[in-house]
């Protein structure tokens, strides 16, 4: 990876998965990396693996400096505090936005082999409210940042089910939507000289 020494990156959602091996990448890297998530410890919640602190380590281990801070990505107020954080800290600077939270997982389990009429209505909130829509509301106040130092990045990431049926509706037409979302966002952020782009992680 190019050097990031220097850079400040964010990544959502790094406790385990993609977001914790981006979030080493970046730190390898040299990055200053923020990393959230709503499990702080291992210790809290033995049902779920992974945890701010696991990765923290991980990240500093591979060489950079990771700064952890618990974040419900469902609740906007704790998301703007968590950007207001950064600008004080790093002085404004945030160079990547890796807009990778999600927690649509045990719906997705849940809802496994049925049409989408046979679930409540809910089922979409739990697959893209922590998801399509945090990626959006991150994208704000990243790019509020960015805009005020003429540069930086978002990668949001998604997957080829946003043109093929895997995991059903609510999943495929979120992550089609993360896909537009970065391809619009980057129309409205290239005056700006910040470059939007959406990822899918191979298999």
């Amino acid at each position: 990876m190019t050097d990031l020494q220097g850079k400040v990156a964010l990544v959502t959602g790094a406790t385990r998965g993609i977001g914790k091996g981006i979030a080493i990448g970046l730190g390898e890297a040299g990055a200053t990396v923020y990393i959230t998530g709503r499990t702080l410890s291992s210790d809290e919640n033995e049902d779920v693996s992974g945890s701010l602190l696991d990765t923290q380590k991980a990240v500093n281990e591979a060489g950079g400096n990771c700064i952890p801070v618990q974040v419900d990505h469902s609740d906007d107020e704790q998301v703007k505090l968590l950007f207001e954080r950064i600008k004080t800290e790093q002085n404004g600077q945030l160079d990547i936005l890796v807009n990778n939270v999600f927690s649509g997982v045990k719906a997705i389990s849940n809802a496994h082999d049925d049409p989408f009429w046979k679930h409540d209505p809910s089922l979409w909130d739990a697959i893209n409210n922590v998801g399509l829509r945090s990626h959006y509301v991150a994208s704000i106040f990243a790019a509020r940042l960015m805009s005020e130092r003429k540069k930086g990045l978002i990668c949001t990431i998604s997957s080829w089910g946003g043109l093929s049926y895997i995991f059903g509706v609510a999943y495929g037409v979120g992550k089609s939507a993360c896909d537009r979302l970065a391809a619009d966002m980057a129309v409205e952020l290239k005056p700006d000289n910040i470059t939007s782009l959406s990822v899918w992680p191979g298999t």
